[in-house]
């Protein structure tokens, strides 16, 4: 049941120059209810959040908190009781559970640690969220993704925390650690906390929030109860316009076979044959730990296979050679783009030629004014936000950071182009901007393998899908005999 207004925010307004991030914003969070936030990047979700934190200070406009003004800090809104768990971890993997939970708020007498009191206030703060069992002792960095996630949520509520805000807080979780952390969410508003919950995943809204609120251009457009909403009207809501495929998918004819893999065996892959066509995308299917990932690293040369072939236009490759590979036209997007893909430090325009030196050098000399304009060209190509290329490229949002990982894909001119989960951690609307790139790579001749966590983005697609368990494929469905159940029944049972 929904009770007392425990933050409300009045006409909130934030302007930076050339932008206004927040637009006459009104929004109420109520104790015992969970309010889903839902918007593309660049809509105003961020700057929300960060005028909840503390962090930023609106240029009009009101914000209280059980009925007092929000602080101007974030260390005093986070005793006023609104803490905000972000996407990325923020506790120190070095230190242990109890130092974490309870991070610069252990209790003290004449300066000596009360450790009975603390202790009990950690233990506490870890019950509520299910880790009554870890050892307080053990290291933060030992525990798993979900583990160190639901920490977080435990330090919030050992400070005491009235509000919660969730920020894409399972885009870096395994698909069957979510529920465990929805139904903590839930125990919460059950406890009577306010909760604003914010995620790309358009299910995990509908599934856990009692209100769904839209921003779109730094305003609330839109406003209902979770049960008025369905997909497609939430969706139109978010992008002012219908989006009658968010998978952009066109019948194309498909050339000759350009890739070729027979009885590959490596580490996570059990025996896999698979053929492709110039131009086709091929998606593959499977349950978390099935072989997805392990099959492409093996055809990149990041793992070695002990036998089988591969052959790229009937040019056999050398088997775990990375750069035999590459040279060969085989290119791999990892999954993790911040840590495998990206230089987050560096620039757009330097991460765009990692790996594609020859590209703009000359006699072991770079040639600056030709790197420059190949950035140029891309991003305009490709739409990346950017201020400018020389622009970090981890201050871009996981959707530019995407199409910047595309853009690189397309000036190698790969033959083969595997992309392993490219719209983890992005909006609809990027996620259908991405997926028309893609159909466009595959539209000048090359083959596309994809991954994705949501198996419904990989069915929407592919031409045809390999479905994988244990290592090992177990069935080749092409698109007119796609059916969701039938693939994921045979991606679990065996």
């Amino acid at each position: 049941m929904s009770g007392a207004a425990l933050v409300e925010l009045s006409h909130v307004t934030k302007r930076y120059p050339g932008v206004v991030a927040l637009n006459d914003v009104t929004l109420t969070l109520e104790a015992g209810t969970i309010t889903a936030l839902a918007g593309e990047n660049g809509a105003g979700k961020s700057t929300l959040i960060k005028v909840l934190s503390g962090a930023v200070v609106p240029d009009s406009g009101e914000v209280t908190v059980a009925g007092r003004h929000l602080p101007p800090d974030p260390g005093q809104v986070i005793r006023s009781g609104v803490s905000t768990i972000y996407q990325e971890l923020t506790d120190v993997p070095a230190m242990n559970v109890l130092d974490n939970v309870l991070l610069a708020r252990q209790s003290s007498r004449l300066g000596v640690l009360e450790g009975q009191a603390n202790r009990e206030r950690a233990r506490a703060a870890l019950e509520r969220v299910g880790l009554q069992n870890i050892d307080l002792k053990r290291s933060a960095g030992s525990l798993t993704p979900a583990q160190r996630q639901l920490l977080e949520i435990a330090r919030c509520l050992a400070r005491d925390a009235r509000v919660l805000i969730f920020d894409e807080p399972t885009s870096s979780l395994p698909e069957g650690d979510v529920e465990t952390l929805l139904d903590i969410i839930r125990q919460l508003r059950r406890e009577g906390l306010a909760i604003l919950y914010v995620s790309h995943h358009l299910d995990e809204l509908f599934a856990i929030s009692d209100t769904i609120v839209v921003m779109r251009d730094g305003a609330v457009v839109a406003l209902k109860p979770t049960g008025e909403w369905d997909q497609p009207a939430l969706v139109k809501a978010m992008l002012a316009r219908d989006l009658q495929n968010a998978y952009p998918w066109v019948e194309r004819p498909l050339g000759d076979v350009a890739l070729e893999i027979k009885d590959l065996t490596a580490p996570g892959v059990r025996s896999a044959t698979i053929t492709a066509r110039s131009g086709e995308i091929l998606g593959l299917v499977g349950l978390d730990g099935a072989g997805r990932t392990e099959l492409m690293k093996a055809m990149a040369g990041a793992t070695k296979p002990t036998s089988g072939s591969i052959a790229v236009d009937g040019r056999t490759i050398r088997l775990g050679n990375l750069t035999h590979a590459r040279e060969r036209g085989i290119v791999y997007a990892p999954e993790d783009r911040k840590r495998e893909g990206l230089i987050l430090t560096a620039s757009i325009r330097d991460n765009l030629v990692l790996g594609l030196y020859a590209l703009i050098s000359r006699l072991g000399l770079i040639m600056s004014g030709r790197q420059t304009g190949l950035a140029e060209a891309s991003v305009r190509g490709y739409g990346v936000k950017a201020d400018s290329i020389t622009q970090p490229i981890g201050t871009l949002s996981g959707g530019n950071q995407q199409k910047v990982i595309l853009a690189r894909v397309a000036l190698a001119g790969a033959r083969v182009i595997m992309l392993d989960d490219p719209t983890r951690g992005v909006d609809v609307g990027a996620k259908s901007s991405i997926y028309e790139h893609v159909l466009n790579l595959a539209g000048q001749g090359a083959v596309v393998l994809l991954t994705s966590s949501d198996t419904d983005e990989v069915l929407a697609t592919c031409d045809r899908v390999y479905v994988l368990r244990a290592g090992r494929i177990v069935e080749e469905v092409m698109r007119a005999d796609f059916d969701r159940e039938r693939i994921l029944t045979s991606a679990s049972l065996g």
